[in-house]
């Protein structure tokens, strides 16, 4: 190569080196193994407030503050040791502003395989850092939500297993004591007919250094001011009961019941009893945010329907007790009692499906927008890394043999030709999980509580889409068949997000059905067709071992179920019926055993029709 040639290639190489955007910077190493400035870039110059090139040639130390001179002479000895580009990540505040760096720092060695110089390469990733610690936060926020969605569903488990309220109260006050991370956690019943009139304790979980107030009773004229608040449905808030101003309130809640921070939530049933959750600390003070309050009003509204229960389980069990011959009043406050359950684990179902559903795809598309976001311009960086490959090997055609033994121990063309295709792999896993997100907000339809005219075949396809997993091969069957025979189907006026339950629940129990059927072909059939100008029809059809003749009359029944305990709830077709009842619709089914079962939905299109 000519001199000319030579001296265009350096000047070629300088030009990318002052114009590239990273900052770049380089460590001569000296005879004694002193670390000296060499040279920066435009880029580091700017960020680091340089203003001269007078820093070529002094040691680290000389330029640098002792804070900053030693951890990076500790990096440097650890690239020299290892002989080889290490990587390392750096927070350096300039002009009172939080920088996070990713530093590669690479030694270059002479024919004599001598380390002599360093090159450190920066890249800015204080937006990467910020998103990790928002997501970070995101999951610990999710987790907390999950974590108070698990004890609202504990304490609604509790209540469809047992009518017995003091096995409920018990189950939410321990729960709530740990959750919270309490002192103590009470739950307090008024009782008027005694005499006189108490505030007992029912239920306590405590320090184990604490006395126990479990069975203690309060007059209620000592706490008039609390009682009345309490009736007043109204929440009382302590964050310091050294802080109250009325002295004989302060003496109560300080002396009598030795708590230092307090909040009472009222607990109201239908027929008038009263009731109060009190969470307290007597060692410190504590603020009580809103969130804990409303998980505490939640859980407060939940006992209320428990207690509400189990007063009406008592007056039906004392009228089956003392009047044999009003069988048949009982018999029908039972049922009332059921339907009034079936009401409320309904919309129980439905408020935390959408809670589920609202933070699941919140949560998720966080992460995903920021991958998805980054896939782009990590494309743009690796084709900047080959252009400059490319021209290093255009300039060096004749590298030395180290290099060219790794060029092959890597396989650099593969890596070249591969590596964008593996970004656009992980482009299309990122759409992929997009499309799920969107799915499950179609099939939440949050932002859809009035009825609105759908497209009923986007719920099927959002619904199918999330029982997605459930179609494939396990070790119990082959993998289910779903055909879908779609008719050019009008908009329907319906509640969407119920109708897609609906569809939920068909599917699940003809997947159920399939797996205890040992199908060698197991099958899903969807079916839609316009009946008339007024009704359509949705046909979910399975070719499992159908349904046995003793048992049909019973398919809509609530709490009915043929499926092993803690598999079904026995709800899902009882409240589906429900739900297209309400829709001026109809829900039917025909099964012959061995042939599978088909279940029919009919709906109006407009609801001004029905």
């Amino acid at each position: 190569m000519s001199i000319l040639s030579t001296q265009q290639s350096c000047f070629g190489l300088r030009s990318i080196y002052e114009k590239v955007d990273h900052p770049i910077f380089v460590i001569d190493i000296d005879a004694q193994g002193n670390y000296r400035y060499a040279d920066f870039n435009p880029v580091a110059k700017k960020n680091l407030g340089l203003t001269s090139d007078n820093l070529r040639g002094r040691l680290l130390s000389e330029v640098l503050p002792p804070e900053f001179a030693s951890p990076c002479i500790e990096l440097y000895d650890e690239c020299v040791k290892a002989g080889k580009t290490i990587h390392y990540e750096k927070l350096v505040t300039l002009d009172g502003e939080p920088i996070w760096w990713l530093t590669g720092l690479t030694p270059l060695k002479d024919d004599n395989g001598h380390i002599y110089r360093l090159v450190g390469t920066c890249t800015n990733i204080t937006q990467r850092k910020q998103f990790e610690q928002a997501l970070q936060d995101s999951e610990t926020r999710y987790r907390q939500l999950a974590q108070r969605e698990s004890l609202l569903n504990s304490i609604a488990s509790q209540i469809r297993a047992s009518l017995d309220f003091n096995t409920v109260v018990e189950t939410a006050v321990d729960k709530l004591y740990h959750l919270l991370e309490l002192e103590r956690c009470v739950f307090r019943l008024y009782v008027p007919d005694a005499i006189p009139p108490v505030a007992e304790v029912i239920a306590e979980v405590k320090h184990p250094e604490l006395p126990s107030l479990n069975g203690s009773r309060v007059p209620v004229a000592d706490i008039t001011p609390l009682i009345a608040k309490i009736t007043r449905k109204e929440v009382t808030r302590i964050e310091d009961t050294l802080t109250l101003q009325n002295p004989v309130e302060r003496q109560f809640f300080l002396e009598t019941l030795n708590y230092r921070a307090v909040v009472f939530v009222p607990v109201h049933t239908q027929s008038g009893k009263i009731g109060a959750i009190c969470c307290s600390h007597s060692g410190k003070t504590r603020h009580w945010n809103d969130n804990e309050v409303d998980l505490l009003e939640r859980v407060a509204d939940k006992l209320a329907i428990a207690l509400t229960q189990a007063e009406l389980y008592a007056q039906t069990r004392s009228i089956a007790e003392s009047e044999a011959q009003k069988a048949i009043e009982l018999t029908a406050a039972l049922q009332q009692l059921q339907q009034t359950q079936a009401q409320l684990i309904q919309q129980e179902k439905m408020s935390s499906l959408g809670q589920l559903v609202a933070g699941v795809a919140h949560e998720i598309n966080n992460p995903v927008s920021f991958i998805y976001g980054n896939i782009n311009p990590a494309k743009d960086y690796i084709d900047d890394v080959l252009e400059l490959v490319q021209l290093y090997q255009q300039s060096y055609p004749n590298s030395n043999p180290i290099i060219q033994a790794k060029l092959q121990q890597l396989d650099w063309e593969f890596i070249q030709r591969d590596f964008p295709k593996l970004l656009d792999s992980i482009k299309i896993g990122a759409d992929r999980i997009r499309k799920i997100v969107q799915s499950l907000r179609n099939f939440s339809r949050l932002d859809e509580a009035e009825m609105k005219t759908v497209d009923l075949h986007e719920g099927i396809d959002n619904t199918l889409l999330i029982l997605e997993n459930r179609w494939q091969a396990n070790p119990n069957r082959p993998a289910i068949q779903v055909v879908k025979d779609y008719g050019d189907l009008p908009l329907v006026e319906c509640y969407a997000g119920e109708i897609n339950q609906v569809f939920m629940n068909l599917l699940i129990n003809a997947i159920d059905a399939l797996e205890s059927a040992f199908v060698k072909q197991p099958r899903i059939e969807i079916l839609t067709q316009q009946l008339d100008d007024e009704m359509v029809a949705i046909r979910v059809r399975d070719n499992g071992l159908g349904i046995p003749a003793e048992l049909k009359s019973r398919v809509f029944e609530p709490f009915f179920t043929t499926k092993p305990v803690g598999k079904g709830t026995g709800l899902g077709l009882s409240i589906s019926y429900k739900i297209v009842e309400k829709h001026g619709g109809t829900l039917d089914y025909c099964s012959q055993p061995g042939k599978g079962t088909e279940f029919v939905v009919k709906l109006p299109r407009s609801q001004k029709q029905s």
